[in-house]
C-alpha cells in the first residue's frame, strides 16, 4: 500500500532542497578560502581577475612551514583547519589544536584580562599608574613630570612610552626578571622603558608600556601573572589549551617550529619571550577565536563577558584620530568596524579581525616570519564570506608594449641635479626598473605605452621618452602635472 506525502509537507520538502542548494556547503566555503588567494592587496589585473591562487601554492611560494587559521561567521566559529608542517625536521603536520606565539595580539588578552578587573572593581582605568607602581619607580623626566599617565594611556599606546618591541631569548640565554626589562639591565637585551614624549598626545607603539600594564598587575593583583590570566580570562572564555607560560612547559609537544624567511629553523626551535603581556601569548586560531567572539557577544548584548559599558571602553580609541584602542586597534572597511590586531615574534607572525556588527572573524597563525600570505588569507576569507566593502582591489588592465618602444626605454640613466641613477632592463619578457643604483629591480606595469606603475608605487606614472640631439633620449617621469625625474640616458 502506498502512503501519499500531503501537499504541503512536499512544498515545504522541495522549499528546503533549494534553501541548501542556495547557501553553500562549509566544505564549499572553505574551498573558496583555500583557492581564492590573490598576490596584491590593492591591485588585480583585468586580464588575471578570475586567477587565484591554491593556499599550498602561497605557503610553497613564501616558504612558510603552516598555516592554522578559524574562521568566525554569524557569531560561530565555521571552521578551523591547518596546513604543512609545524615541525619541518620530524615531518610533524600541523592540526588546529598546534599551538604558536601569538606575538602582539597577546595584548588584546592581556587588556581583556585588565579591563575585566576593572569591571570587578579591582583596578582603575583613569587612575594614575605611579601610585600603583610598589616595586618599580616610574621613570619620569621632561615630557612625563606632572603628567597624568593610566592604564588607558598604556593600552592604546599614548602613554608616550619607548620601546616597540622585543627581540625575544635563546634557551641558553640566562633569562631578565620584569624589572631588568624595564630598566634596560642586563640579561634584559631590549632599552629602558621611558618617556620619550608627552602623555596622552599622540600615538606611540609600545610594547614596553603593555610591560608597565603588567608590573601593575603583578604588583596589584596576583604576583603570579600565568595564574592570573589563566583564571581571569583563559579558563572562563574556554580557552584551555592556551597559556602565557614561557618558555613553553616540557610536556607541550603540539607546538609549532619557529622559522625564518628562508624556513631556517630557529635556535632551540623558538626564542622565549618572558615579558609575556605584550607578546607571550600561546594559543591556536580556536581558542583565539574565543576572544573575539565574547567581545563580539558584549557589545551586542548584557550578560556577556563584559558588561556593554566595558565592551564598548575596549574598542573606543582614546584619541580623537587615532585607531588605538584598548589592546586593539580599530578598522573601517566598506562601513562596517572591526577590532583587530597583528603580531610579530622571531619566527611567528600572526592578524585577527572581528566585525562590531556582523559577528564575523577569522584569526590566522603562521610559523614563518614571512607574513605576506596573511593579508592574502584574511582578503580571501573576506570575499568567501561576502564582508561587505572589505576587499575592493582596484583592477587595472595592462598592455603589452611594441618592440621598438621597448628597446628605446631599456638602458641606463642620469641627472645631476638631484644626482640620480635609473637603469631599465628586459627580464622574462618584461621592463623591470632599478632606481638610485641599489641593483634592486621590480617590474614596470604598463597601462598605456606612456604609463606605468610599480608594485612599491601604486600610482600611476605617466613617462615620455624623447629624442636627445637625434641619438640617446631623455626620460620624463610625471604623476599628474607634476615632473617628478627627468633623467638623459647614458648608456
Amino acid at each position: 500500500m502506498k502512503t501519499k506525502i500531503p501537499a504541503l509537507l512536499l512544498f515545504f520538502l522541495a522549499a528546503m532542497s533549494s534553501v541548501r542548494a542556495q547557501n553553500p556547503s562549509p566544505v564549499q566555503k572553505i574551498r573558496a578560502v583555500e583557492n581564492g588567494l590573490t598576490p596584491n592587496a590593492e591591485i588585480i589585473f583585468a586580464d588575471s581577475v578570475s586567477k587565484h591562487f591554491n593556499i599550498e601554492e602561497r605557503m610553497h611560494y613564501y616558504n612558510i612551514p603552516s598555516v592554522s587559521i578559524a574562521v568566525i561567521n554569524n557569531g560561530k566559529i565555521a571552521w578551523a583547519k591547518a596546513y604543512g608542517l609545524a615541525d619541518v625536521t620530524d615531518n610533524r603536520k600541523a592540526d588546529p589544536h598546534t599551538l604558536y606565539q601569538a606575538a602582539s595580539i597577546s595584548k588584546s588578552i592581556n587588556a581583556l584580562c585588565i579591563i575585566k578587573l576593572a569591571q570587578d572593581g579591582k583596578l582603575d582605568l583613569d587612575k594614575d599608574i605611579r601610585t600603583s607602581l610598589k616595586t618599580w619607580t616610574f621613570p619620569d623626566n621632561d615630557f612625563s613630570k606632572g603628567k597624568t599617565i593610566t592604564l588607558k594611556n598604556l593600552l592604546s599606546h599614548t602613554a608616550g612610552l619607548s620601546t616597540g618591541g622585543f627581540k625575544g631569548y635563546e634557551k641558553e640565554d640566562r633569562l631578565p626578571i620584569i624589572n631588568e626589562i624595564l630598566d634596560g639591565k642586563l640579561p634584559a637585551n631590549s632599552d629602558a622603558v621611558k618617556p620619550v614624549l608627552i602623555p596622552g598626545t599622540t600615538k606611540q607603539y609600545s610594547g614596553g608600556g603593555t610591560l608597565v600594564t603588567k608590573k601593575i598587575l603583578v604588583d596589584n593583583i596576583n604576583a603570579d601573572y600565568v595564574g592570573l590570566i589563566r583564571t581571569t580570562v583563559l579558563q572562563p572564555l574556554g580557552m584551555t589549551g592556551s597559556t602565557f607560560v614561557q618558555p613553553l612547559p616540557v610536556h607541550y609537544k603540539n607546538f609549532a617550529v619557529a622559522y625564518d624567511i628562508n624556513k631556517k629553523e630557529m635556535p632551540g626551535k623558538y626564542y622565549i619571550y618572558p615579558e609575556q603581556a605584550p607578546d607571550g601569548l600561546w594559543t591556536n586560531p580556536t581558542d583565539y577565536a574565543k576572544f573575539i567572539l565574547a567581545l563580539q557577544r558584549s557589545l551586542r548584548e548584557e550578560g556577556g563577558f563584559l558588561n556593554k559599558k566595558m565592551a564598548n571602553e575596549m574598542i573606543t580609541p582614546v584619541l580623537e584620530g587615532s585607531d588605538a584602542a584598548l589592546g586593539v586597534f580599530i578598522k573601517e572597511k566598506g562601513g562596517e568596524k572591526y577590532f583587530t590586531h597583528t603580531g610579530a615574534n622571531m619566527g611567528y607572525r600572526s592578524i585577527y579581525y572581528g566585525s562590531f556588527n556582523t559577528e564575523n572573524g577569522v584569526v590566522i597563525l603562521i610559523n614563518s616570519d614571512n607574513d605576506k600570505i596573511l593579508d592574502e588569507l584574511v582578503n580571501s576569507v573576506a570575499m568567501a564570506y561576502n564582508w561587505k566593502g572589505f576587499y575592493n582591489p582596484e583592477v587595472r588592465k595592462l598592455v603589452k608594449l611594441p618592440d621598438t618602444l621597448t628597446n628605446q626605454y631599456i638602458g641606463e640613466y642620469q641627472s645631476d641635479q638631484p644626482a640620480l641613477k635609473i637603469k631599465i632592463i628586459r627580464k622574462n619578457d618584461e621592463l623591470q626598473l632599478s632606481a638610485r643604483g641599489n641593483g634592486n629591480f621590480e617590474r614596470m606595469y604598463f597601462t598605456s605605452n606612456s604609463s606605468f606603475f610599480l608594485m612599491s608605487s601604486p600610482n600611476t606614472l605617466a613617462a615620455r621618452i624623447s629624442p636627445n640631439n637625434g641619438k640617446d633620449y631623455n626620460l620624463v617621469v610625471k604623476q599628474g602635472d607634476k615632473a617628478l625625474i627627468t633623467v638623459r640616458k647614458i648608456n
